[in-house]
């Protein structure tokens, strides 16, 4: 319902409808909307932790992290609403929005940590700084929100919006990678 209406189209109301729950039910487990999209983000958070587990297991990192938007694409999709309504989420919900933040903070920490191992084996540029690493980080988390952002909010994931959504997301990191780098993902 929050994919196809937004967050402000949605009340606790039309969730018991939806569910055929009464409304003392729904409120008793979520007292408010944001308890339900905060228990949604978590869901969330919970796939994308699963996703980064089964990552974590392969031998070449670029690969791992270039794999990476394919293996979220469909999970992004299922909670697209978080990306389109990001704006009103922060505006409506200011206690979820500081959780969201610290996840996102603790989420790029180890990103740029992965970023600096990589430029450490030679993957990435060698002329690469903490502020550059740190700029390919929010450059990527901007790029990928507005992919979302711009997609239908009742598209069905498919084979070709993946791939689009993969090159676009790749080709980010292509000016930073080595020459070496570069040959390896052909």
């Amino acid at each position: 319902m929050f994919n196809r209406l937004g967050i402000q189209g949605v009340t606790l109301r039309d969730v018991a409808a939806k569910l055929k729950k009464s409304y003392g039910n729904i409120t008793y487990h979520f007292p408010n909307k944001e308890a339900l999209v905060e228990e949604l983000y978590r869901d969330m958070l919970s796939e994308l932790d699963e996703i980064s587990a089964d990552m974590q297991v392969q031998n070449d990192l670029l690969s791992a992290i270039l794999k990476a938007p394919e293996l979220t694409f469909e999970l992004s999709v299922k909670y697209i609403f978080l990306f389109k309504d990001y704006i009103e989420i922060r505006r409506t919900f200011p206690e979820l929005s500081k959780k969201i933040d610290a996840s996102n903070a603790m989420r790029k920490e180890a990103l740029i940590g992965v970023l600096r191992f990589l430029k450490a084996q030679e993957v990435l540029r060698e002329d690469l700084n903490d502020d550059d690493l740190n700029y390919i980080m929010e450059l990527s988390g901007a790029m990928r929100t507005m992919f979302f952002i711009q997609a239908d909010p009742s598209m069905k994931p498919n084979a070709a919006l993946r791939k689009a959504y993969v090159h676009y997301v790749n080709n980010l990191l292509k000016p930073y990678l080595t020459d070496s780098s570069l040959m390896s993902q052909h």
